[in-house]
């Protein structure tokens, strides 16, 4: 595979009520949470790196950019616009900020079925992965008339759009924290202390 310029974005802007703190700030295995998908983009080479949503992490460096969510409290298809009307690349690779196991590896084998326009989705037991999928910015405007229509569900925009979905990936790459047991559960599967 050759070099795919893209952008990488991850989505920082949920409530996080289920988890009862901002999950991208909690602690997991000696870092904060969201240092995960952001690595993990940065090693797989994104040109540029976007947080989008929530507060700016004072935490992260100059190489990562803060943009508002432009839709807040509207769930992660706003997220999604806004990520893809700010990127600098056609190609964006959107993650959630609670990927608990994704890593560079992953992203460049999503990567590897870059085919403008189309969004390309990763699949894990007949469950489309929304927040883990890599997005071309054409599709922009068909995102922006379904969310004009009242349509907030991720799932429900990507009827509208061109996808290809890839099922040969490793489930346990997509793992995500939804609450305080999911974080627990995971990191006994690694067999890690739990502090």
């Amino acid at each position: 595979m050759g070099t795919i310029n893209f952008s990488g974005v991850v989505l920082n802007g949920g409530q996080s009520s289920r988890m009862g703190e901002p999950k991208g700030e909690m602690q997991f295995l000696g870092r904060r949470l969201m240092e995960g998908p952001i690595e993990a983009l940065r090693e797989s080479g994104a040109s540029e790196l976007i947080v989008v949503g929530g507060e700016r992490p004072y935490w992260v460096g100059n190489g990562v950019s803060h943009v508002p969510d432009r839709y807040p409290g509207d769930g992660p298809l706003g997220g999604v616009i806004t990520a893809l009307d700010v990127a600098g690349e056609e190609n964006i690779v959107v993650l959630a900020n609670d990927l608990m196991n994704i890593d560079q590896l992953t992203i460049r084998k999503i990567l590897a079925h870059v085919n403008a326009p189309h969004t390309v989705v990763p699949v894990v037991k007949g469950h489309r992965q929304v927040l883990a999928a890599l997005w071309h910015s054409s599709v922009l405007p068909a995102l922006c008339e379904v969310y004009g229509s009242g349509i907030r569900s991720l799932q429900s925009a990507l009827q509208q759009i061109d996808v290809i979905e890839i099922c040969d990936l490793d489930g346990n790459r997509f793992v995500n924290a939804n609450t305080p047991s999911d974080i627990i559960d995971y990191i006994a599967t690694l067999g890690e202390p739990i502090e």
